[in-house]
């Protein structure tokens, strides 16, 4: 296959450009979207891809395809599905020359709604054809990457209960109906971070570690964040009363300004975390085991321009901290 000549100030389509789709045969979202993902293999066809569909047979499967790409030398590596399948992906992409692009099709898609990828499949082409290539930071707890964030607390416990449970067949609604059911009578948890050369001690109802502002499709939790600034956003939000949470959801949920009587934000490049009690941890929406309360700490960082992206010619406002490449 050719190798990756593109410079970031120009678009894929200026080039012959090689890509592989990758996909799950068995997920709801590919069975629904089989003929689009087959239009779209088309489509890059005819305007002069090298472009090859290929499917996942088993678990970790996106993961070994994504590290043979990068070895080939593949220009592009297109996620068809949602931040799960995206998470898997990148981390054999982070590093290369060879970039994430995304056909969305998961339950929330937050990445692709971060960055403005139009979740409909003509949309989404469009912008595999004629986006604009950047390079973005990825956040690293303990050796894991993650594009958007992590999280560390009640939607910790939410991922880790709602994993292969059927409430995860409702999608959002799963999710907020099991975080409701648990945040009535979640705790909170004592957390000891190490950042900045300060240590932070609080009691804490969640903790997130943002690389890019968007939680869960709806929620800025790290509104702060650019995912190219080589910084990680930390908001942590102060354990409430049971009264109090609802209204601490509602400022969250409408970006009001009020939020920030609620929590405690922080910027950093690295913060290590220890927890009285084993805490439950999320990242990118997936469960990734719990937190640690002795040495080595939990320890998560960031990794600047790890990762290779196309995205949109004009993606959001205070996104990216760095000009666009024809700027």
């Amino acid at each position: 296959m050719q190798e990756h000549v593109l410079e970031a100030s120009h678009t894929l389509a200026a080039v012959q450009t090689t890509a592989i789709l990758i996909a799950n045969p068995t997920s709801g979202s590919y069975i629904f979207h089989a003929q689009q993902i087959k239009d779209t293999i088309t489509f890059l066809r005819e305007h002069g891809w090298q472009a090859e569909l290929q499917l996942t047979t088993a678990a970790g499967d996106a993961g070994r395809l994504a590290r043979a790409a990068v070895e080939q030398k593949v220009n592009v590596v297109v996620a068809v599905g949602g931040d799960g399948t995206i998470n898997e992906i990148i981390q054999e992409l982070a590093g290369s020359e060879t970039a994430l692009a995304v056909l969305p099709s998961g339950t929330v898609n937050v990445w692709a709604r971060e960055v403005g990828i139009p979740l409909d499949n003509n949309g989404a082409r469009d912008v595999l054809l004629h986006g604009q290539t950047r390079h973005v930071d990825l956040g690293k707890v303990n050796n894991r990457y993650f594009l958007l964030m992590t999280g560390i607390g009640l939607d910790g416990e939410v991922t880790q209960f709602i994993e292969k449970k059927p409430a995860k067949r409702l999608g959002v609604i799963g999710y907020w109906l099991v975080g409701a059911w648990l945040g009535m009578g979640y705790g909170g948890f004592h957390i000891t971070m190490h950042m900045n050369g300060r240590r932070i001690k609080t009691h804490a109802l969640q903790v997130i570690i943002g690389n890019t502002q968007l939680y869960g499709g709806a929620i800025k939790y790290t509104w702060q964040a650019q995912c190219d600034d080589g910084l990680l956003d930390i908001c942590i939000v102060r354990r409430q009363s049971m009264l109090r949470r609802p209204l601490v959801l509602l400022d969250f949920l409408f970006h009001r300004e009020q939020r920030r009587q609620w929590v405690r934000y922080e910027k950093c490049t690295r913060v290590n975390i220890r927890t009285r009690h084993p805490v439950a941890i999320q990242i990118d929406g997936d469960p990734m085991g719990y937190t640690s309360q002795g040495y080595p700490p939990t320890s998560v960082n960031i990794v600047p321009g790890a990762l290779k992206v196309l995205v949109p010619q004009k993606p959001p406002e205070g996104l990216f901290a760095q000009p666009a490449p024809d700027a």
